[in-house]
């Protein structure tokens, strides 16, 4: 069954941060809304071992990359390559942008051979 939401109906809360997840258990995608008041920003850093696309929703604002500033506004699609630097730094309006990748496995700790 598909799972449908609006990213343009959020709660006004939380003001900063992931504000929608997929909660699908069994799913081989992960995606976020997240969410960055107005001259908030993240600051850049190594991404993942996965390719990440983003989607700004939102707002406006900048993508910080080891070449600079590139800047972003409502409508925007951007691929960030994994292990590549991003960062990123919302505008005046704040900046929503949405975040689709891999689903990155969990770690799990299970127990070793048994002691003889």
């Amino acid at each position: 069954m598909p799972i449908l939401t609006n990213t343009a109906d959020q709660p006004a809360e939380p003001r900063r941060g992931a504000v929608w997840s997929i909660a699908e258990p069994e799913r081989e995608l992960d995606s976020n809304l997240i969410r960055l008041p107005a001259g908030d920003s993240i600051p850049a850093h190594v991404g993942a071992e996965v390719d990440t696309l983003i989607h700004v929703v939102s707002g406006d604002g900048a993508l910080v990359t080891e070449e600079g500033e590139e800047p972003l506004r409502t409508g925007d699609v951007a691929l960030l390559p994994r292990r590549t630097v991003r960062g990123f730094r919302a505008g005046e309006d704040g900046l929503e942008y949405l975040t689709i990748h891999r689903r990155r496995r969990s770690l799990r700790i299970q127990s070793g051979p048994p002691r003889t």
